[in-house]
């Protein structure tokens, strides 16, 4: 498998994991962010490497 095939499924899993929370937010397709608390106290947010 290539790495933008996995790159692909990782993407999947994380779009299935988090459907419908709003807490959750695709900022591009390497970049994603998970706000915690009522008012949004702490921000996550992982960025990863594009792949070409």
């Amino acid at each position: 498998m290539s790495a933008n095939e996995d790159q692909e499924m990782e993407l999947e899993a994380l779009r299935s994991i988090y459907e419908g929370d709003e807490s959750f937010r695709e900022l591009s397709s390497v970049s994603f962010q998970y706000r915690i608390g009522e008012n949004a106290e702490y921000i996550s947010q992982v960025t990863g490497s594009s792949r070409s």
